[in-house]
């Protein structure tokens, strides 16, 4: 019985206790950033870093909802700073490790900066949209050094065909994904989220010309692309699940998330766009992503191939000696 999940992680350490605190409270703050959107409270505080001027904001509704985004930012930065201090301490050795949590923590400060400038740009769509892609990739890099950590897992000897095919779709269905979220953004951005009140045909066509309404069916069917590379994606990871089952449950995960996600599009439109369901669809986006990260952080880890070689290459010195 392979028992490798159950010893992911190296004893006392608490890098990937800290790693995970990190990536919940990313995906978290991402969910508070799409209520903020929803709720119009976007320049609740129309100032940065304080709000109307103070460190405590106004009992506002909208101030008080804008201001939790930011509080939650900060705890999500801690936390990135505490990574990066104990890869330096425990892991200085591993460039893996290292590489991930300092990119991580580049990206909080990035993305705080530029988290500054939408406020300061009253929302222009634009900086909004690259803020959620680096929220995005914060999520992405705390998943990569989550993984780091573990010790690789063993891989049996595979057809190196079958591995690049698994890799390239892993690898397109992140980019295809990545793309997806960005189009929602740009949708909502400019006005475009409740164009179509009818699912799965806007307005009862399939191609329509005006440009609210084109923008938004293409967003669905960027989705429909993207869920036909999450299928392959999750039917190669499910043909692993005899030498790897921890590659073959992500997958499964990665496939619930989605089909979830699908079914929470066309509930969100069905309801004329409730306002918690539209946060609720970019915190189910942001899962999705999660578990595609995860999948990939575990198969794309350079180690284990460089031991899947070694292995590979081992019995051919054998039989030269």
């Amino acid at each position: 019985m392979n028992m490798w999940p159950l010893r992911l992680f190296p004893r006392r350490s608490a890098f990937p206790v800290v790693a995970l605190a990190a990536l919940i409270a990313a995906v978290g703050q991402t969910t508070l950033g799409g209520v903020v959107r929803v709720t119009g409270s976007g320049l609740g505080c129309p100032d940065w870093p304080l709000c109307h001027g103070k460190v405590i904001p106004p009992l506002e509704y909208h101030a008080l909802i804008e201001y939790s985004h930011r509080l939650s930012a900060t705890v999500v930065g801690f936390l990135v700073l505490a990574l990066v201090f104990m890869a330096w301490r425990r892991y200085r050795y591993d460039r893996l490790v290292l590489a991930t949590s300092t990119t991580a923590l580049a990206v909080t400060l990035l993305a705080a900066s530029l988290g500054g400038a939408a406020v300061l740009t009253e929302l222009e769509w634009w900086s909004v949209m690259v803020h959620l892609g680096l929220a995005q990739v914060l999520v992405a890099s705390i998943a990569l050094a989550l993984v780091a950590t573990a010790s690789p897992p063993p891989r049996r000897p595979r057809r190196e065909g079958r591995t690049m095919r698994f890799e390239l779709s892993i690898g397109i269905s992140l980019v295809g994904l990545l793309t997806l979220t960005l189009l929602g953004s740009y949708m909502v951005g400019r006005g475009y989220g409740a164009s179509c009140a009818t699912w799965p045909l806007c307005e009862g066509k399939a191609f329509p010309t005006s440009t609210p309404f084109a923008v938004h069916m293409a967003h669905r069917y960027v989705a429909a692309f993207v869920g036909v590379l999450i299928a392959w994606t999750v039917l190669q990871a499910w043909n692993r699940r005899k030498e790897e089952p921890v590659t073959a449950w992500l997958g499964v995960a990665l496939a619930a998330l989605f089909a979830a996600q699908v079914g929470l599009g066309a509930v969100t439109v069905w309801s004329s766009f409730a306002s918690s369901l539209k946060a609720f669809h970019l915190t189910m986006a942001t899962l999705v992503w999660t578990a595609l990260a995860l999948l990939a952080s575990v198969n794309l880890d350079p180690r284990r191939s460089a031991s899947a070689r070694r292995e590979s290459m081992a019995p051919a010195r054998s039989v030269a000696t």
